[in-house]
């Protein structure tokens, strides 16, 4: 796993979040019901999270319009 420092808007998904920046370490992945994208992200503390996005473009072809990626609806403190 890549450290806070390594990643960046190339090889991660970066969103602000209650004055945090979380950074993914993961590509975001379609949930099996498909309504949401899904990622484990960490913040500069190394706190990991779980943020969701929900689709909003059924339609497209681009992952990068699927989802309003700078605003997630759920991101949850997992350790």
């Amino acid at each position: 796993m890549k450290s806070f420092s390594e990643l960046n808007a190339t090889n991660s998904t970066i969103v602000e979040w209650e004055g945090k920046t979380l950074k993914t370490i993961q590509d975001p992945y379609v949930s099996d019901n498909g309504e949401q994208y899904i990622a484990h992200a960490i913040d500069a503390e190394g706190n990991e999270y779980l943020i969701t996005w929900s689709v909003i473009n059924y339609e497209t072809t681009d992952e990068s319009e699927a989802c309003n990626w700078d605003e997630p609806v759920g991101v949850m403190l997992v350790k």
